[in-house]
């Protein structure tokens, strides 16, 4: 039993930090004033669905999307299971329809289960290079997602059947996750169709449950 502590931990820690990867549009397409809102449901690393809305801005010239965006699991639609992102995407490097982008995003992230109830906040660096065109764009990415402070608050059930004297409270540095895989994405006037598809693993490069991350995107810019 006592060998199962730290797996049941460690296990639980996982579910909350795994990577939440957030939507990456088409950069060929940011205007600066647009607006965006958009929708997205996937494997992600649980299913989850989330709305959200999207504001692009000048700075030194350059357009910036600056995106806010909340989901929650969608086994039971539970608000205590939730994901809420902040993000700043842009293109960095450029050469006619060859783009270098990249998204930097604060997320925060809860949980609520028979073993312990729990809270973290993190950040996700994510990169990609692509072929954007204004009608489509295809992409590869890579980023890592760091889960920086976690609060844990072990259930009762967990302290009589596994670890009695389990403590409760904060954590610093509980591990990370990195992603990579495929996105692309077809435009239609304003409206605009995202697919993506890739792999999770730890930031140890160990395996994960599950292994990958799926999801569908759809946005209408105005």
């Amino acid at each position: 039993m006592k060998a199962l502590r730290p797996a049941i931990l460690i296990f639980a820690l996982g579910v909350l930090i795994a990577s939440d990867t957030a939507a990456q549009w088409n950069v060929s397409r940011l205007e600066s004033g647009s607006n965006r809102v958009y929708a997205t449901f996937g494997l992600d690393p649980a299913f989850i669905p989330t709305v959200g809305y999207a504001r692009v801005v000048s700075l030194w010239g350059h357009p910036v999307q600056l995106a806010g965006d909340v989901g929650v699991v969608a086994a039971e639609l539970d608000t205590r299971d939730f994901r809420a992102r902040l993000q700043a995407f842009t293109s960095i490097v450029r050469w006619r329809s060859l783009h270098i982008a990249g998204s930097a995003a604060f997320i925060t992230r809860g949980t609520d289960n028979s073993i312990y109830s729990g809270f973290n906040f993190g950040a996700d660096l994510t990169g990609s290079i692509g072929f954007y065109r204004k009608g489509w764009f295809v992409a590869g990415e890579f980023g890592y997602d760091k889960a920086i402070i976690t609060h844990v608050t072990n259930s009762d059930w967990y302290r009589t059947y596994f670890y009695s004297d389990a403590r409760d409270g904060w954590y610093l540095d509980s591990g990370g996750t990195v992603h990579y895989g495929v996105v692309g994405g077809v435009s239609l006037g304003r409206t605009e169709l995202l697919l993506r598809y890739g792999v999770l693993r730890t930031e140890n490069f160990n395996e994960l449950t599950p292994p990958m991350y799926a999801s569908v995107g759809f946005g209408i810019a105005f």
